[in-house]
């Protein structure tokens, strides 16, 4: 018969061991970071990487803060904001700026919910597109359609992002909190991949569904898809207001196992990405030149979406003029203050709420 010390000790070696784990991962994921930014430093210096940008390479359109959705952990609270201080007709005019600018490589198309937007998403992605733009579009699938679909075929993609929770719709409906949605979000994920339209699904894990992660990547894999991103829930917005959505060390180390199995079963068949923790992704930035940004409902220019920095406002001003006043915003130390609050393995941070405290402008 077993004693409970022998248990007990079994039980802390198996601890121990996710925490190494935990550790190595974390060590490999910030030196990879490193090592890109610190050669992007070299070709700064040796002149052939710009030392400031005239003008990002990408953005990300947060088109609205409508959502048809009502999701616990949504990082940007999409639903709970006050009314788009960005119309459409605003949108198409800061496109057209940036167009006379010198355009842009990527955008990247968020909301809320951007299919909301009815015809006024392809009024404004029709002028970038004609500038040779390409996108990235993410959405719930709730509201995607045939006739949403013929119309998006048109434009150039990294991918369509899809968000999907679980492979089943009680995982799903639970955390996006509308009947329904897991079943529309799977016919969009089928749309998409379907029209020849690159795909990506996006995956949310909570700590009681590490395990349905086999089961996820075979959804993923069964929709066509030729990306499965998966992560935690991210500590912004409602999701750190619902702290019972959010991992613990013990749980994270199972999940990221979990994971590189998944990724050894279907190597040459879909790529499994983990979402990178928040600290690495802030750090691989630091000290660099400002290349992107994200404009917000309300006209706000944002830094990045982990990091809650304000380097202007659109509602009025000219784009170009506010991007020429904020190309060197992640050498400012209150960012570097804030990164260096951010817990290595929650992503917690200790200065600021995300999403939940109101933003800091630089």
């Amino acid at each position: 018969m077993r004693s409970y010390a022998a248990l007990r000790e079994k039980w802390e070696n198996w601890l121990s061991d996710f925490d190494e784990y935990l550790k190595k991962q974390l060590h490999l994921e910030r030196q990879q970071q490193k090592k890109a930014t610190d050669e992007q430093k070299q070709a700064i210096e040796n002149g052939t990487y710009p030392a400031a940008f005239s003008m990002p390479l990408s953005l990300q359109f947060e088109l609205t803060g409508r959502c048809n959705l009502k999701c616990r952990h949504c990082y940007n609270r999409s639903g709970d904001l006050p009314p788009d201080a960005m119309t459409v007709e605003r949108w198409k005019e800061i496109s057209k700026e940036i167009v006379k600018h010198g355009g842009i490589f990527e955008c990247i198309i968020s909301g809320g919910e951007p299919l909301l937007l009815g015809d006024g998403l392809f009024d404004i992605m029709d002028i970038l597109h004609d500038d040779g733009t390409s996108f990235m579009l993410i959405s719930n699938g709730f509201s995607m359609t045939n006739d949403a679909i013929k119309k998006l075929k048109k434009y150039r993609y990294r991918w369509i992002q899809i968000s999907i929770d679980g492979s089943t719709e009680k995982i799903h409906d639970e955390l996006r909190q509308v009947a329904g949605s897991w079943e529309k979000a799977v016919n969009a994920a089928l749309m998409v991949a379907d029209a020849g339209i690159p795909l990506a699904i996006a995956n949310t894990m909570k700590p009681e569904t590490i395990e349905d992660l086999p089961e996820m990547v075979r959804l993923a894999y069964s929709c066509g898809a030729s990306l499965l991103i998966t992560g935690e829930v991210f500590p912004s917005g409602r999701g750190a207001i619902n702290e019972e959505l959010l991992l613990n060390n013990e749980q994270r180390g199972r999940f990221w196992r979990l994971i590189d199995e998944q990724r050894n079963l279907f190597a040459k068949r879909m790529q499994i990405q983990r979402s990178m923790s928040n600290r690495a992704q802030l750090e691989g930035v630091l000290d660099l030149p400002v290349s992107g940004g994200i404009i917000r409902p309300n006209g706000d220019i944002r830094l990045d979406c982990i990091a809650p920095f304000v380097m202007g406002n659109l509602a009025k001003d000219s784009f170009y003029e506010q991007w020429q006043k904020s190309r060197n915003c992640w050498q400012d130390q209150r960012v570097k203050d804030y990164i260096e609050s951010v817990d290595l393995y929650s992503g917690k941070s200790a200065l600021h709420q995300n999403h939940v405290e109101g933003d800091i402008v630089l």
